[in-house]
C-alpha cells in the first residue's frame, strides 16, 4: 500500500465515498441484527432508536464526506491557511462523533443491559474502521 497516492477528481471520490458508504449500510443493519441478539422486548425500543442514532451520524458522516471533497478539489492549490482550516473542520467533526456517541449511549443504556451497550458500540466503531480504512487507502497525503 502506498500512502502517496494520485488525487481523484472530486465526483470520483464522492463515487466511491457513496459507494463504500452504501455497501457498510447496506450491510450495517444486518451484522446489528445478527450480532444483538436481542430479545423481542429489547428489539421493539432498540431499533427505533438505532435509526435515530444512524440518521444523527449520517449527518456528521455528510460533514466527513464534504471535507474529503473540498481537500480533494483544493489538493493542487493547497496553502498553509486552507491545510490549517480543514484541520479545525477535521476536529470538529471528530468531536461532532463523540458528542452524538455520548448522547445517544445514555439513551441506549436506558433500554438494553450493558453488555449489549458495549457490544452495539463495539460493533460500530468496527464497521466505521472499515469505512476509515477504504477512506484512508483513496485520499492521498496532503503535498
Amino acid at each position: 500500500m502506498t500512502l502517496v497516492a494520485t488525487v481523484l477528481p472530486a465526483q470520483e471520490i464522492n463515487d466511491e465515498i457513496e459507494l463504500t458508504r452504501s455497501i457498510i449500510q447496506t450491510q450495517r443493519q444486518a451484522i446489528v441484527t445478527a450480532a444483538m441478539e436481542l430479545s423481542s422486548d429489547e428489539s421493539s425500543s432498540f431499533w427505533p432508536l438505532y435509526h435515530e442514532y444512524r440518521e444523527a451520524m449520517g449527518k456528521v458522516d455528510d460533514r466527513s464526506v464534504t471535507l474529503i471533497t473540498d481537500y480533494s478539489e483544493s489538493f493542487d492549490t493547497m496553502t498553509d491557511e486552507l491545510a490549517q482550516d480543514m484541520i479545525q473542520e477535521f476536529m470538529s467533526i471528530r468531536q461532532a462523533e463523540l458528542d452524538v456517541t455520548r448522547k445517544y449511549l445514555k439513551r441506549f443504556q436506558k433500554i438494553l443491559p450493558p453488555n449489549k451497550v458495549a457490544r452495539f458500540f463495539q460493533l460500530e466503531s468496527k464497521l466505521d474502521a472499515v469505512i476509515d480504512f477504504e477512506l484512508a487507502s483513496e485520499i492521498p497525503l496532503v503535498p
